[in-house]
């Protein structure tokens, strides 16, 4: 038989081509669909159509000596297959259009926080699902009728596997295939709220990730403090041992320790141990890398689109910002896999997300704001280096990103969020990126609040009810044409030196209405980069308010700007819940106007009350709505929103007047 020798050149060119072919889209080895059905039966979201439900599996293998994964911590010491590539596998949910052609070409990276879902509860004001398949659990629909095809992938490891959560399986690290073992140190920490002989330290979302190895062990520690930011005490080994009381028996448990004398109510325990087999915790930000890369270049992807945007807030704002600083919206060929960030209450800080013994669900208090904070390459004021959030992303490669925090982020934890527009040393107001945009929600706490206001167990009467997700579901709109048709997005709303509604803490005024503790001696925020004490200190700068209390500056919403009381994204711990003088993590306070001159003159109220404001709930409701049309007209409300927004203020107008006439009448 005569060999064609150009034939099998050729054919030993077409099988090197689809080798380097597989090897460079890799990164996604297979999907795998467990789960689909229609949503609601097949209902049609406006032109979009029907839409479908999604879950499964993906998995991954990622090259441990590729230039963008070398950053990943442990990658070199996790498991490799015959290719010497480092396999894992993540959780998947989509919620797509069912005919792609009718979507909007975006992908909308909801990022899990703890494994749960976020994006319908935020832009469609529907109830929070981990598998939305009621009315409610879809809201009005904004992000389907808009044409986004949302899917989660799986990036978190330390969370108790349950139904409906999104997670990741991560490979675990070996010293040349023998067991790694370390400190888990700074360990778990916790704050009881009430006396207690035990505690469980692992909380509610923690695993045994990371179990002591030796309970009894007599070098594990346990400390005591009365604040996160005070020098803690060690309490004596023989005090204290990992287990839990149970029926006046002590029963062994590694998630639990008990203490002689029990914990005290507010003050800050931390337990610091040694432990074994660390998960290669970093290939988080490789799974949605490479998911958004997928997607966007592969033309067998399980969903495809021309953009990538993320979404998340809390835990995953801060685990949005590291992933721009480490590199991840660029994927291993050096193409740009993200197009956009919304980046929720992130403020100032990073995470534990990438190194050994990470814990991604620790709360990022006063221990994750370092440098840079900005995304452009500025001069650390301390130490002379040069570097940003954007240092690793090249040039025309740039995301387009939204900041947006609330009030708590100023105040609680050490976030310090003004120093998103104002230099590091404090001194003068920063121009935006030119990729980026940065907003406050005025008034609002950490997480968006629901009316009526609820009674609180901090020291104030009511919860901060304020909900700011009005203002997400403008903002999300303007992101996305400034993504796909380059529209100027709605400017940036923040605190400003130059026109003093960034002021020092220090110099704040709020009315002095009897019985508010108002945060006027709470600790600032300081660099965990830098050794302890005054060079690690970072400029304590928080929003004016009004003579009412209320913040003047920002993404000012209705209820806020034509107000029933003081809205405060910080409240206090109570004297029941021990250390009266510390801030609630994440909590805000409403603190009600009186409903008349008398009233308020009998309270001795310094603010004026809602007669001598208001003429009457029609009066109100025509500011309210003048106010709403105002914020659509600049973009920080959505036009077709006002009239709901009108609506809930005159249910706010009527619940007030008459808690606030039953409680004179007592």
């Amino acid at each position: 038989m005569k060999l064609d020798i150009r034939r099998i050149l050729g054919l030993l060119v077409t099988f090197a081509f689809v080798f380097v072919s597989c090897t460079v889209r890799a990164e996604v080895t297979r999907v795998e669909i467990s789960s689909r059905q229609d949503v609601l039966g097949g209902k049609s979201f406006g032109t979009v159509g029907p839409y479908e439900k999604l879950s499964g599996k993906v998995y991954f293998a990622i090259d441990p000596k590729n230039p963008h994964n070398k950053i990943i911590a442990d990658l070199d010491k996790a498991p490799t297959d015959a290719q010497g590539r480092v396999e894992f596998a993540a959780d998947l949910f989509i919620l797509r259009p069912k005919d792609p052609s009718k979507g909007n070409g975006v992908i909308f990276l909801d990022i899990p926080n703890r494994g749960g879902k976020a994006s319908l509860g935020t832009f469609n004001h529907a109830k929070g699902s981990q598998d939305p398949t009621a009315d409610e659990e879809f809201g009005d629909g904004l992000l389907m009728r808009e044409g986004y095809t949302l899917v989660s992938v799986g990036w978190e490891f330390d969370v108790p596997k349950k139904k409906g959560l999104v997670l990741l399986d991560a490979p675990v690290a070996t010293n040349n295939g023998k067991p790694i073992t370390g400190w888990i140190t700074p360990g778990p920490w916790f704050i009881p709220d009430k006396m207690v002989d035990s505690y469980n330290y692992a909380g509610e979302y923690f695993t045994p990730m990371y179990p002591p190895l030796d309970l009894n062990d007599p070098t594990y520690r346990l400390t005591e403090r009365p604040a996160l930011v005070s020098t803690p005490r060690l309490i004596s080994r023989g005090d204290w041992q990992f287990g839990r009381m149970e029926n006046g028996r002590s029963v062994s448990d590694p998630n639990w320790v008990t203490m002689k004398g029990g914990f005290k109510p507010g003050m800050v325990y931390q337990v610091t141990y040694e432990s074994k087999d660390p998960p290669v915790a970093g290939v988080g930000f490789a799974a949605v890398r490479d998911f958004a890369s997928a997607v966007k270049y592969n033309s067998d992807a399980i969903v495809r689109g021309k953009y990538v945007y993320t979404f998340g807030a809390s835990q995953v704002g801060r685990w949005q910002r590291q992933m721009i600083y480490e590199g991840f919206t660029i994927d291993e060929r050096g193409r740009k896999a993200v197009d956009a960030l919304f980046i929720q209450t992130g403020a100032t800080s990073l995470g534990s997300f990438n190194e050994r013994w990470a814990q991604a669900d620790e709360l990022g208090s006063y221990t994750q704001t370092k440098f840079p904070i900005r995304y452009e390459t500025t001069t650390d004021p301390v130490t002379g280096r040069h570097d940003g959030l954007g240092a690793r992303i090249p040039a025309g490669l740039e995301p387009k990103i939204f900041l947006v925090d609330t009030e708590s982020e100023y105040y609680d934890r050490g976030r310090v969020s003004s120093l998103r527009a104002i230099s590091l040393d404090g001194r003068q107001d920063l121009p935006d990126p030119p990729n980026m945009k940065i907003f406050l929600l005025a008034g609002a706490r950490h997480g968006s609040g629901t009316w009526p206001p609820a009674e609180s167990e901090a020291q104030q009467l009511r919860i901060d009810p304020l909900d700011y997700r009005w203002a997400q579901r403008a903002l999300l709109p303007s992101l996305d044409k400034w993504v796909r048709q380059g529209v100027e997005p709605a400017p940036s709303r923040h605190p400003m030196l130059s026109d003093h509604t960034a002021i020092e803490q220090s110099e704040i005024k709020f009315p002095d209405v009897p019985g508010v503790q108002w945060p006027y001696h709470v600790p600032g925020g300081y660099r965990n980069d830098l050794p302890a004490g005054p060079v690690s200190v970072l400029p304590f700068l928080v929003p004016q308010v009004d003579k009412d209390g209320n913040v003047t500056s920002g993404i000012r919403l209705p209820e806020q700007s034509v107000p029933l009381g003081t809205y405060g994204g910080w409240a206090f711990r109570s004297q029941a819940q021990g250390q009266p003088d510390t801030l609630v993590s994440m909590a805000g306070s409403y603190v009600p106007f009186a409903r008349t001159r008398a009233e308020r003159a009998k309270n001795h109220d310094p603010r004026s009350s809602i007669e001598e404001r208001y003429s009457g709930r029609d009066d109100y409701l025509r500011r309210v709505r003048a106010a709403a049309n105002a914020l659509a007209k600049d973009r920080y409300l959505l036009q077709e929103d006002v009239n709901s927004v009108v609506d809930e203020a005159g249910r706010h107008w009527d619940w007030t007047m008459s808690t606030l006439a039953s409680r004179s009448a007592n």
